[in-house]
């Protein structure tokens, strides 16, 4: 007994010191200001009220939760980019922390220390632990939800008091209602976990009519809830299918399979050695895992959690690309949101690992690879170019210039920046964002023709412009006078290119 307890005493201190070691290496590369486009909408949109929020996000492709919170955020810290990207790493600190308070209480000491480690230390979770996006808010609310949906399924296979398994399904209904707000996937999750919930209560009916019951009501519940979300929904599908920047191809399955050991956000894809690694090491963790599923059959080991946690992450990968072979919406980016799902299923089998070496190899891949991801985004994050043409803009920039870009990329990063400066996001290829791009409002416009602005104006012009300065090239030059140069700033977040024109009118 004595020795139990020593051992269990072992297991705190080296799962709190991994919560330690893990929540600096998390946090180490968060303390910048760049910012990219899809972080630009974030920062942007955060200003509004909420109702703004709702109406504008219902013309985007995003429910309103994520925004709503980051406008609290910025209630409390104003337009801070820091506090913004903090605030996205604080959900992933969270998760982490759920590995001694819930996981480690419901699976044990090893099932617990090692979702801890793999939230922290794999590869994709240093990258997007820090996006100004939804993304770390959606993964921990749906480990939640997949949580207390376990909690549930427990509590009435050993029949506790209807009292706490209504607990549980009242947690259940609260993150379950938060995931269809936060992200499409997490609805999608969401769905198959609530699925699988009432097949299991109507299979096992006869002891459990009271909590079937009371469940059907939260699924009511869920659904009225959820209602007044439908019209925008049934619109942002419509924009979907209409034509949409997702495409599926070839590098879409390479992406999805190797997308948690990978670092580099696939805004764009590169088959290079940091993709061919993290395809290797995805499949042999795919392979490990079912390595460890067939051994644990054979031994009559309980598979279940670990093996619901796998099917719910696959299931909802098959159902989207269903969906994608009419509609591409399968986007390895997305899958960020079921992480949760994956480290835990990482965790849960290799717990039942008896070779500690075998263990020890798996942790060392991990950490080497999380290190190298962590230190390139350390470099990249931190680099002297990223802020360079954000302070020049404010040294040179006076409060009744105007902004005018065509490249909504560099362009909505100055939208976010420089909320108070009257700008002109020139839509030369039509497209149908004038209600999403009020996000960027009121201090953006959006125009169609030069002379929109120009007749009437008269005054300093600043040209946004990209690398090969289309933008200064075809605008109108007549009666404006060019002040500065084309001067251009290269930045190694995210590889933008900035070129500044200013231009005055008499």
């Amino acid at each position: 007994m004595k020795e139990r307890k020593k051992i269990n005493k072992k297991y705190q201190y080296m799962h709190l010191g991994i919560l330690l070691l893990g929540i600096i290496f998390i946090c180490i590369a968060g303390f910048h200001e760049d910012i990219w486009f899809d972080e630009s909408y974030s920062v942007a949109i955060a200003k509004h009220d909420f109702g703004d929020i709702w109406n504008i996000t219902g013309n985007d492709v995003h429910p309103p939760l994520y925004y709503w919170m980051l406008h609290i955020v910025w209630m409390i810290f104003g337009n801070q980019t820091i506090a913004f990207r903090l605030f996205s790493v604080l959900a992933i600190v969270i998760l982490g922390i759920l590995g001694y308070t819930h996981i480690r209480k419901d699976f044990g000491e090893k099932v617990g220390i090692l979702f801890s480690f793999f939230v922290y230390f794999l590869p994709v979770m240093c990258t997007y632990s820090q996006e100004i996006r939804m993304y770390s808010w959606s993964c921990l609310i749906i480990t939640i939800l997949a949580i207390y949906a376990y909690r549930l399924y427990k509590s009435i296979k050993d029949k506790t008091p209807l009292r706490l398994q209504n607990k549980n399904l009242a947690i259940f209904g609260i993150f379950s209602v938060m995931a269809c707000y936060i992200h499409y996937y997490a609805l999608a999750t969401t769905g198959i976990i609530n699925f699988i919930i009432l097949i299991y209560l109507i299979k096992n009916r006869k002891d459990n009519m009271k909590i079937l019951r009371n469940f059907i009501i939260l699924a009511v519940i869920q659904i009225i809830l959820y209602i007044p979300w439908l019209l925008y929904l049934k619109g942002q599908v419509a924009h979907v299918e209409s034509g949409f920047w997702i495409a599926l191809k070839y590098s879409t399955l390479i992406e999805v399979l190797s997308f948690q050991f990978r670092r580099q956000l696939d805004t764009e894809f590169v088959f290079d050695i940091q993709t061919i690694i993290a395809l290797v090491a995805s499949l042999g963790m795919y392979v490990y895992i079912g390595y460890r599923i067939y051994k644990s059959k054979k031994e009559k080991d309980s598979m279940l959690p670990g093996i619901l946690s796998i099917i719910t992450y696959v299931l909802v990968i098959l159902a989207v690309l269903i969906i994608s072979f009419k509609t591409p919406i399968l986007y390895a980016r997305y899958l960020i949101v079921m992480t949760g799902l994956y480290i835990f299923g990482m965790a849960f089998f290799i717990a039942k690992e008896k070779k500690k070496w075998v263990i020890g190899i798996i942790c060392a891949i991990v950490l080497i690879l999380g290190t190298i991801s962590n230190v390139t985004n350390m470099r990249i994050n931190y680099d002297n170019s990223n802020m360079k043409q954000i302070a020049y803009l404010r040294e040179n920039v006076k409060s009744e210039d105007i902004l005018i870009y065509s490249n909504i990329g560099n362009g909505g990063v100055i939208a976010a920046f420089f909320p108070d400066n009257k700008q002109y996001f020139y839509n030369g290829e039509f497209w149908d964002v004038e209600e999403a791009y009020k996000a960027y409002g009121p201090g953006m416009e959006i125009i169609y023709n030069y002379d929109d602005i120009l007749n009437d104006y008269h005054g300093r012009i600043w040209l946004i412009d990209s690398e090969n300065c289309e933008l200064y090239n075809s605008f109108p030059k007549e009666g404006l006078q060019t002040i500065v140069e084309p001067t251009k700033f290269e930045t190694k977040y995210q590889n933008y290119i900035y070129t500044f024109v200013l231009l005055e009118k008499e």
